[in-house]
Formats: C-alpha cells, sequence, structure tokens
C-alpha cells in the first residue's frame, strides 16, 4: 500500500513539474499564433510568458510577459519593430487566449517600445496628407527634415523645413518645424505656423497591439523610436 501511495506521489510530482513547463509553452504558441492573425507580415514574432504556478496563466497572471514583433502594419502605419515587457502584469485572459488582444487589467511595471523606419514615416504621410508625394521626411540625429517641392499659387517652389518630433496627446507625434527656407529664403516663424499648422504630419500609434502612452522620442540615421508605458496607467496617475 505504502509502495503504490509512494508511485502515486512520484506520478502527481511529476505532472505538477511537466505542468509548468508545459502550459507556458503551450500558451506561448496560442498567443503568437493569434497575434500572427492580427499583425499581418510580422517578422520575428517572439512571445515569452512566465507564471508562477503555471496555472495562474489561464486567468491572465503573469510574472513576466514579452512580446516582440517587426515589419509589421496597423492602421495605414508601417512598424519597424515593436516590444512589450512587463512584470507582474495581469491581462483579461478570454482577450488574449482568444484574440490575441493585449488588454491589461493591471501591472507593477510594463513598459512599450515602437520603432519607425524613415520609409514608413514617408508612406504614412504621402497616404495620409501627400498623395503626390512632393515632401519627404529625412531623419538623423540631430533632428528631422521635411524637403520638397510644393504648389505655391500655380507655382513649384522647394521648400527645406527643418525640426523634430514631440509628444502631442500621449499616443500621437507631431513634427514640429523650427526653420522654413523657401527657395533659398528663409521665413519668418509666424508664416511658418500658418502653414504647417494646416497640413501637419501627425504620426498616430493609437492602433498599437498594446495601447502606448508615449515618454521619450529618440532620433537616428534614417530611424525614429519612442518609449513609453501603458496608457491607462497614465490616467490613473492623474
Amino acid at each position: 500500500m505504502r509502495r503504490k501511495l509512494s508511485w502515486l506521489l512520484v506520478a502527481v510530482l511529476l505532472v505538477v513539474v511537466a505542468a509548468e513547463f508545459l502550459i507556458p509553452l503551450a500558451l506561448e504558441h496560442r498567443v503568437k499564433v493569434l497575434l500572427e492573425n492580427r499583425l499581418l507580415q510580422a517578422e520575428n514574432l517572439d512571445v515569452r510568458i512566465q507564471s508562477r504556478p503555471a496555472a495562474a496563466s489561464f486567468l491572465g497572471r503573469f510574472r513576466r510577459i514579452f512580446i516582440h514583433a517587426q515589419n509589421f502594419s496597423t492602421a495605414d502605419l508601417l512598424v519597424d519593430e515593436f516590444t512589450v515587457a512587463g512584470e507582474h502584469v495581469r491581462l483579461d485572459p478570454r482577450k488574449l487566449y482568444n484574440g490575441g488582444e493585449v488588454s491589461v487589467q493591471r501591472a507593477r511595471d510594463l513598459r512599450v517600445s515602437v520603432a519607425l523606419s524613415e520609409a514608413g514615416i514617408n508612406q504614412y504621410m504621402w497616404d495620409k496628407i501627400d498623395p503626390e508625394r512632393r515632401l519627404e521626411v529625412i531623419i538623423n540625429p540631430d533632428g528631422a527634415v521635411l524637403k520638397g517641392n510644393i504648389n505655391f499659387f500655380g507655382h513649384g517652389i522647394d521648400v527645406y523645413l527643418k525640426g523634430g518630433f514631440e509628444i502631442r496627446n500621449q499616443s500621437q507625434l507631431i513634427f514640429v518645424p523650427e526653420t522654413l527656407t523657401m527657395e533659398q529664403l528663409e521665413v519668418p516663424s509666424v508664416i511658418l505656423n500658418a502653414l504647417v499648422e494646416d497640413r501637419a504630419l501627425l504620426v498616430d500609434l493609437a492602433a498599437l497591439p498594446v495601447p502606448l502612452a508615449l515618454d521619450e522620442v529618440r532620433l537616428e540615421e534614417g530611424r525614429l523610436s519612442a518609449f513609453g508605458h501603458y496608457a491607462e496607467f497614465a490616467e490613473e496617475g492623474r
């Protein structure tokens, strides 16, 4: 009898240990498949989740969560790279396992980052405000440049607009001009502001898989990177 009981305890222990390894792997695969369906043509999609005990993941409770994807499109915006990393995170399990939606209910720390290529920003601008593709954005560590040729009362005029990207309404990036040169003549700031207000280059990141409240923007050669946290916590902190 004791021997059978010992074997039963060993069997139960093996099942528990196996579950701790197999459940996260199975759920990672499930979430990855759902995200692949949602983020069309995403490359290098990586999903890692940790829960202790593993069964807590069925309730959407995770000790750590990491999601990374590259080169996908969302709401007409080409995303070069997207990363979510958090600790002690609670997600809505139904939305996560049924639709691949990362709906955060609570988190001790959840950081989000997104990178946009120069080509992706240009395509977004052409689709939204410049279908004739007269303008082009150039990004470098010192700032951004919007240059091209515009129609000014029937005449084509070369423009060179120097500025940078600033955060607006938590999840938006707007190109803010500093100087504008038209036909090698510098335009006064009052006229500059009036010219760009009507055709502002505004990049909206609200459609990303995780709502993002931006904290910082960094520019490098041909690339813009934005860093932030889960948007809901910005509202709660007010």
